[in-house]
């Protein structure tokens, strides 16, 4: 089956040539979320101004309630999408009703740093109004990510029904090369003893799956670093019989969950490979440019070290890229010292144009 076009959708593809595939958000979706989100935010500012006229009213103190409606305004303004992508995973009352969701660039879910970032870079996407800048973007990119996504390193997809790895257990496994039936993953061993391993030469070819344990193993290779060690052990147990089929020597020597650790290393991302520091050192200083933006001594500097080790990070990846993780950190580190240094230089040059004015 040929993917759809990767203009529309986001396909990722691992070593074993499979492929997830996300459907990208588009603009119309995107702004039912907004108007949704933003009536919410609309009617808890009319509370929160209500709530600051009535207790000026008791205290008599104007400035009480200017002083409240000031602070929990901008608590809301600034917290509202921040903490409800990052504890529901992506996604705001208007992306839950719109079905849409914030992932990584890599289909990975939504860390609590790259929701920081998103969030605070909405504000640059914002100017000069009406999310004018961060439309743009979206228009000129043709990949539905504005600025905020590019220094997160994020994408809004359309949100697919949730699976649960135990329900799996309804996904008829396909034909094996046997001739003899193969039993689904989720069957009981037989009492009679272990299942008879294959005779004859070991092949050559790579492992065959059939669709039941393929999808398992996508999975939890997908979501391994999120489970307890009790759940995947469970996992693996209940996966004992086509474990046992696939990797009858891992199974025997080191048992079900070895197994299907290897397959999953096979499908996704090793855990064992070490964030590069330089890429991690990028993400903190393009952060701290950000945030101080208005202060050029702190800005200027780490923006410059920023762009620096990001490049650096970069390199070493894309060198060895078997040792080292985190070429998204890197790259979000450098963007993000990129815009703090550009904000900073237009707000310092408007300084100094304003003293020389003055002068």
């Amino acid at each position: 089956m040929q993917p759809p076009d990767a203009s529309d959708d986001l396909i990722i593809s691992t070593p074993e040539r499979v492929s997830f595939q996300y459907e990208i958000a588009g603009i119309g979706s995107r702004f039912l979320a907004q108007i949704i989100d933003s009536l919410i935010i609309l009617v808890v500012l009319i509370a929160i101004t209500i709530l600051a006229g009535t207790l000026g009213g008791i205290f008599n103190s104007g400035e009480l309630a200017l002083l409240v409606e000031i602070i929990l305004g901008f608590i809301l303004l600034a917290g509202y999408f921040l903490v409800s992508e990052a504890v529901w995973n992506g996604q705001t009352v208007g992306k839950r009703s719109a079905r849409l969701r914030v992932v990584g660039d890599h289909g990975e879910p939504l860390s609590l740093g790259q929701a920081t970032i998103r969030n605070l870079v909405r504000i640059v996407d914002f100017l000069p109004a009406f999310y004018a800048i961060g439309m743009l973007t979206l228009f000129i990119n043709g990949r539905g990510k504005r600025l905020g996504d590019f220094a997160a390193g994020t994408l809004v997809v359309r949100d697919k029904q949730r699976i649960n790895l135990y329900d799996l257990a309804s996904v008829k496994p396909g034909p094996a090369p046997a001739s003899a039936p193969v039993a689904s993953i989720w069957s009981t061993p037989s009492t009679s003893g272990a299942p008879a391993l294959p005779t004859g030469p070991a092949p050559t070819q790579p492992l065959t799956l059939d669709p039941g344990l393929r999808r398992l193993v996508v999975a939890y290779a997908g979501r391994r670093e999120e489970l307890p060690l009790a759940r995947r052990q469970a996992l693996a147990q209940s996966a004992e019989p086509a474990l046992r089929r696939v990797l009858p020597e891992v199974v025997a020597s080191d048992g079900p969950l070895a197994a299907l650790d290897q397959l999953a290393e096979r499908e996704g991302i090793t855990p064992h490979r070490a964030t590069n520091r330089d890429a991690s050192r990028a993400w903190t200083l393009g952060l701290m440019t950000l945030i101080f933006f208005w202060m050029p001594p702190i800005a200027i500097p780490t923006g410059i070290l920023s762009i620096v080790f990001g490049t650096r990070g970069i390199r070493a990846i894309r060198a060895e890229p078997s040792r080292y993780q985190g070429d998204d950190r890197a790259r979000t580190g450098r963007l993000l010292g990129i815009i703090g240094l550009a904000i900073t230089s237009v707000l310092l040059a408007l300084f100094l144009v304003g003293l020389f004015l003055r002068g």
